[in-house]
């Protein structure tokens, strides 16, 4: 029985050795994945960092472009606002001087139009010719 019990001793320390064996190749490869599945997600970070700021930059860039572009355009309409500004104010000054022009026609045309009226008057009053009166009237004359 000493032999048995040395044969089985021999048996189960084999046996346990071999078990001992499979767990640690088991662990050991458990290990090995979990440090390759963490490498690759320190991979896939580090990629998704690089996309980021790609990204960044190139938002960056676009805002930037953006920003340009409507500082050209808001340069544009400001150029064209004060060109319609001084055409503006060339076509007013324009006006003021047509209606000054204007006025000094109606007053004319009303002086003139009243010269007749007023040679008319004056004319028997002065014992003159309403050609001569009117004369009167035109220069600014004072007839009594």
């Amino acid at each position: 029985m000493p032999q048995w019990i040395a044969s089985a001793a021999t048996v189960v320390t084999a046996l346990v050795a071999l078990a001992a064996l499979i767990v640690s190749i088991w662990a050991s490869r458990r290990v090995a994945r979990k440090r390759e599945f963490e490498l690759l997600l320190e991979r896939i970070d580090r990629e998704a960092a690089k996309r980021e700021e790609r990204i960044d930059r190139e938002a960056a860039k676009r805002e930037e472009r953006i920003d340009r572009e409507g500082a050209k355009r808001e340069e544009a309409i400001r150029a064209v606002m004060d060109r319609s500004d001084r055409k503006f104010e060339v076509l007013q000054k324009r006006s003021d001087e047509l209606y000054r022009q204007l006025v000094e026609i109606t007053a004319r045309a009303t002086y003139a139009g009243a010269v007749p009226e007023r040679a008319a008057e004056v004319a028997p009053a002065t014992g003159q010719g309403e050609a001569v009166a009117a004369q009167d009237v035109l220069g600014g004359q004072p007839s009594d």
